[in-house]
C-alpha cells in the first residue's frame, strides 16, 4: 500500500504538469484550487486550534480532532499532490 501512494505521489503530479503544459487555464484552475484548500485546511485547524485553548485542554490530546477532519484531510491531499505538481512544473518550464 505504502509503494501505491509512493507511485501515485509521483505520477499524479506528473500527469498534472503535462495537462498543464498544454492549457494555461488549466493551470490557472489548479492555482486556484490549491489557494481554496490551503484556507480551508487553514481555517480548520484554526478552528480546532481555537476551541481546544477555549476548553483547557491540552493540543496533543485534540489534535486528532482536525486530522480525522474531512475538510482538513481532502485539501491536504491537493496541497501534497500540488507541492510536487510545482517542482515539476519549474523544471518543465522554459526559463528566458
Amino acid at each position: 500500500m505504502k509503494l501505491l501512494f509512493l507511485l501515485l505521489l509521483l505520477i499524479v503530479p506528473l500527469i498534472m504538469a503535462f495537462v498543464a503544459l498544454r492549457s494555461r487555464m488549466v493551470t490557472r484552475i489548479f492555482h486556484v484550487l490549491a489557494l481554496l484548500c490551503f484556507y480551508s485546511a487553514a481555517t480548520v485547524i484554526a478552528g480546532d486550534v481555537y476551541a481546544t485553548n477555549a476548553h483547557m485542554t491540552t493540543f496533543t490530546t485534540e489534535i486528532h480532532h482536525f486530522l480525522l477532519n474531512g475538510w482538513f484531510l481532502y485539501p491536504s491531499a491537493y496541497l501534497g499532490v500540488y507541492i510536487p505538481y510545482l517542482l515539476w512544473m519549474s523544471l518543465f518550464s522554459k526559463k528566458s
